[in-house]
């Protein structure tokens, strides 16, 4: 299967040829050409930017890639953002210049618009909608945003998928998945970061993005698993009107949290609308794992009556039990200052061999950390400090999922935001009694029961097969005269090389016998003459000299 798959990739790459070149150049011209020519595709540069790929630029590495990025279209900069969302993978002072990645590119005209919602709904948008917008409320890579009314006077949004959008991310990824596979030959220093699991990872939630179907989905499981918030508000789905091209939404009216001066301005319960987000999302992680994973505030509206609106759903976090337990865990050890559990969860989390150096590991982030001691939860950023422990433990080698990268930051937005409706905001202490009671579920006899339920199963499962798989080793042991083999790397390796030797030994006397036969044709009077040589002496020589070339070539 992987054959199979790479050969496709392959294929889509050969296809891309031309957008192969564009990427090589637009990554050139922004002072990338060292990396172009290390990857041994310095070839493909156009002859006018051969001659300064190596010029030195006054900007930053950060603001160079995000120059490059935005150039690059749609696939980019949405690399570039996930790439924002990794502090553990890249440097903080290119985080710090991803993060200004725009979504934003020239709007498709509104005929293209219209010939998309044509071929998705047919006679529904003549009949469905009394009014729809010319002038797009928002234009991103993936889709456009119009404002609509609805014939029966329902205000709603609009959302369209770019037409060959799919085509144009496919051929990206293709190409970023062979310049992934290029990077680990070429930049074996960035083996550690998986560039080509990185990649899959990507196109995967890049997938979701681009059906609208699951967009919606995500809205209602969420929603649904909000139901202890009232006040929390989610768009209501118009699904005869949506496709997988099209989503039609409920469109809320209110302050965008990111639009500061009208937030403080607004006569508003601040607090009331800080706890709401802050215990929403906590519940939305611990308890349901399935939670919003593009927080930020242009996805948040307050709106009348001190209710909090979520939108866009195209990007979701899902964590396991398992995950969530290990969350648990995590925060509960911020709270109670115990970093020795912190370090040991992030190793468990983040499949730590076993050769990790533990000791100094935990020292680190001790070192770190040791500035937050003492202080009270309201003065700690809990984000900032989980995203610093995250660096230290990539410098371990331990690679903590990407969907926990989703939490660390949108716990950090959401203090964020949370301490500009209320200086005295504490996300952490809000959830400290949600965390408690799910220390206490974690430990009650019901789930308890249940674990050892699922420990029995596997030991019976082992038991079941462990009689038939002891008598076979018994049967296979007498067989072997109850002789052990042991197989070593070391003894393998020793025994090529010796095997090998005597393959070279035996050609070298072959050889050096066919050239004694050689020398003593070329005595003879009675061979076969050519050019007043022996034919079989040439023959012989030729054939000795052949056997002692091969023993001494070092050819297997």
């Amino acid at each position: 299967m992987g054959l199979v798959r790479r050969s496709i990739q392959f294929s889509r790459a050969m296809k891309g040829a031309g957008r192969l070149r564009q990427i090589v150049a637009v990554l050139s011209k922004h002072g990338f050409g060292n990396v172009i020519q290390r990857l041994g595709l310095g070839g493909m540069l156009p002859s006018g930017l051969a001659k300064w790929v190596d010029a030195e630029d006054t900007k930053s590495v950060g603001e160079r890639m995000r120059l490059a990025f935005q150039e690059l279209g749609p696939t980019f900069v949405k690399l570039g953002q996930v790439l924002s969302m990794r502090p553990d993978l890249v440097p903080e002072a290119v985080v710090e210049e991803l993060v200004k990645l725009q979504d934003q590119v020239s709007p498709l005209p509104f005929s293209t618009i219209q010939e998309v919602l044509n071929r998705e709904l047919g006679f529904k948008v003549q009949s469905r909608f009394q009014e729809i917008s010319q002038v797009p409320l928002g234009s991103a890579s993936i889709g456009q945003v119009h404002e609509a009314v609805l014939a029966t006077g329902e205000k709603v949004v609009i959302k369209v998928l770019r037409p060959d959008i799919r085509k144009s991310i496919e051929t990206d990824i293709s190409l970023l998945t062979l310049l992934a596979e290029m990077f680990e030959k070429y930049f074996p220093e960035l083996s550690v970061l998986n560039p080509r699991v990185f990649v899959e990872e990507f196109f995967k939630a890049l997938q979701y993005e681009l059906d609208f179907k699951i967009e919606a989905n995500n809205i209602e499981k969420i929603a649904k698993n909000s139901t202890e918030f009232p006040d929390l508000i989610f768009p209501k789905v118009y699904h005869e009107l949506s496709t997988h091209e099209v989503l039609v939404l409920e469109r809320f009216e209110g302050i965008r949290l990111n639009d500061r001066e009208a937030v403080l301005g607004a006569p508003i319960d601040r607090n009331k609308i800080a706890t709401l987000g802050a215990r929403a999302f906590l519940v939305s992680v611990l308890k349901h794992g399935l939670f919003h994973g593009d927080l930020h505030g242009g996805n948040l509206f307050i709106l009348p009556g001190d209710r909090l609106g979520v939108i866009d759903f195209g990007i979701v976090g899902r964590l396991s039990q398992k995950s969530r337990d290990q969350l648990v865990t995590m925060v509960w050890a911020l709270i109670q200052e115990d970093y020795e559990t912190l370090c040991y969860t992030y190793a468990e989390l983040g499949s730590a061999d076993t050769s990790i150096d533990f000791d100094s590991f935990q020292r680190e982030v001790r070192n770190v950390l040791s500035p937050y001691l003492g202080l009270s939860l309201n003065d700690v950023n809990s984000g900032r400090v989980l995203i610093e422990a995250t660096k230290i433990a990539a410098k371990y080698n331990i690679r903590v999922p990407g969907d926990w990268m989703l939490v660390f930051r949108a716990i950090l937005t959401m203090e964020g935001m949370g301490r500009l409706l209320d200086p005295r905001f504490d996300l952490i202490a809000m959830g400290e009694s949600l965390i408690v009671d799910l220390v206490k579920i974690q430990l009650s006899p019901t789930r308890l029961k249940g674990e050892a339920w699922k420990i029995s199963k596997e030991l019976i499962s082992l038991l079941e097969v462990l009689p038939r798989n002891l008598r076979w080793a018994i049967r296979r042991f007498a067989k072997n005269d109850y002789a052990l083999e042991i197989r070593s790397p070391e003894v393998l390796k020793l025994s090529q090389q010796v095997d090998r030797g005597s393959k070279r030994m035996a050609r070298a006397l072959s050889g050096t016998g066919l050239l004694i036969t050689g020398a003593m044709l070329f005595q003879s009077d009675k061979a076969y003459q050519w050019e007043d040589y022996p034919v079989m002496g040439l023959a012989f020589l030729a054939a000795g000299v052949f056997f002692i070339f091969r023993s001494t070539s070092g050819k297997p």
